[in-house]
């Protein structure tokens, strides 16, 4: 018995899993787990068993390389059920199964349709689909881009309704592949060159198709290079009932390339009947107008020749003369009550005057006066008295007992002053001298 390396046996497993047919050609159901993309683009899934009630839960490793995993329409996520097909082989490094992937498709739904609805998803929350983005169209645009294909009824189409309603708008054609491989790429060139020419709004336009044939209107790409113009885009893809990733993120939606074409330039016929009808409008308007600001007008001047400045001053004239005899006579009333006043106040004030009452005060300061003098010390002195003081002549001297001998004394007569020296006291009830 030979005994093996670990390498050779492993080598066995490989060769007999390839030499396995159906294992090289698998279809399997599976529901995906644990999916990642790696840096260089490849995508590992764990690919565990969905049948209801399962009981072993079998889980296998998947690998999807990134030459394959560019053909996926949708992106792989969790719990997603799946129809794999690739081969089976032995991971040598790791020691387990492993499963090699080159198709996928999501059970239940086309990879199409969850591609669209994942691309979607993504880009609502983004904002790209938010009212307030979108753009206006102008009223009535000079030229307008066609971004279609160069044979497809679509430019027929808006090229006829553009002549039909708004001839004076030019019609600017930009060629482009709407579908197949390539279209993306084309679609993006045509709107980048429509972006940059001298039109005023571009219509991205194609007719109807299967979700296949309006893939390229549901790529990120396009929605994105539309959502990128400079200009109003008007989408108008498919028929009524085709929905487009482009025909949400346009600046307005058309159901289809004729719609489109009617939603960027007016009727002009229906304009110019509009415009009559308001011109007439506005004549009537006017004339009626005109018609009451003349009544107004007449009216107006009625009361303006009432209210004339010849007519008042005539009758202003004949009210100041009266006014002005009315006050000439109440100022001749006023003087003559105020003259009577005054005299009543200068005989009041003559009765009442200061010369008697300074007569009688003379009369009176001369008796005080005389009594004054009468009892004034001048008075007496001028009869032969004095009046003897002490030295500083302030106090009277009235009790010789009360002056010391020796003591200087002041004498005041009527005219002068006499300053003695006590040399003897002499008491009046002695009638002698105690001098010492």
């Amino acid at each position: 018995m030979r005994v093996l390396q670990v390498g050779e046996l492993a080598a066995l497993i490989r060769t007999a899993l390839v030499a396995e047919p159906q294992l090289q050609d698998a279809y399997v159901e599976a529901e995906l787990g644990d999916c990642h993309l790696s840096a260089a683009g490849h995508w590992y899934f764990n690919l565990k068993d969905c049948r209801p009630g399962g009981v072993d839960r079998s889980v296998l490793k998947a690998a999807m390389f990134r030459k394959e995993a560019r053909g996926l329409q949708f992106e792989p996520r969790t719990g997603m059920r799946v129809i794999a097909h690739g081969s089976v082989s032995l991971y040598a490094a790791g020691g387990s199964l492993q499963v090699y992937l080159d198709r996928l498709e999501p059970q239940g739904v086309g990879a199409l349709a969850l591609a669209f609805q994942q691309l979607v998803a993504r880009l609502e929350a983004e904002g790209l689909f938010a009212a307030e983005r979108k753009r206006p169209l102008p009223f009535l645009p000079r030229r307008l881009a066609v971004v279609t294909s160069r044979h497809g009824a679509a430019v027929r189409d808006v090229i006829h309704v553009v002549q039909r309603r708004c001839p004076i708008t030019d019609v600017v054609v930009v060629p482009t592949l709407v579908q197949g491989e390539g279209a993306v790429r084309e679609i993006l060139a045509a709107l980048d060159l429509a972006g940059r020419a001298d039109v005023d709004v571009v219509l991205l336009v194609r007719g109807g198709g299967s979700l296949e044939d309006l893939q390229a209107f549901n790529s990120e790409e396009v929605a994105r290079a539309v959502v990128d113009c400079p200009l109003p885009v008007v989408v108008g893809v498919g028929h009524e009932t085709d929905t487009s990733v482009a025909d949400f993120v346009a600046d307005r939606r058309a159901p289809t390339p004729s719609v489109a074409a009617e939603l960027a330039v007016p009727d002009l016929a229906g304009l110019k009947l509009d415009l009559s009808r308001r011109s007439l409008w506005l004549r009537r308007g006017g004339e009626a107008w005109l018609s009451a600001e003349r009544r107004q007008l007449t009216a107006s001047g009625g009361r303006l020749a009432r209210l004339a400045p010849a007519t008042r001053l005539a009758s202003s004239r004949i009210d100041l003369d009266l006014r002005q005899q009315r006050l000439a006579a109440a100022a001749r009333r006023l003087l003559a009550a105020e003259l009577r006043g005054l005299a009543a106040r200068v005989g009041l004030l003559q009765a009442r005057g200061p010369e008697r009452r300074l007569l009688q005060a003379r009369e009176e300061f001369s008796g005080r006066v005389g009594r004054l003098e009468a009892l004034s010390p001048l008075a007496v002195l001028g009869r032969g008295y004095s009046i003897t003081l002490d030295e500083s002549g302030r106090e009277v001297l009235r009790d010789a007992e009360l002056v010391a001998v020796g003591a200087t004394i002041s004498t005041r007569l009527l005219r002068g002053r006499l300053l003695s020296r006590v040399s003897e006291v002499r008491s009046e009830l002695e009638g002698g001298s105690d001098g010492t």
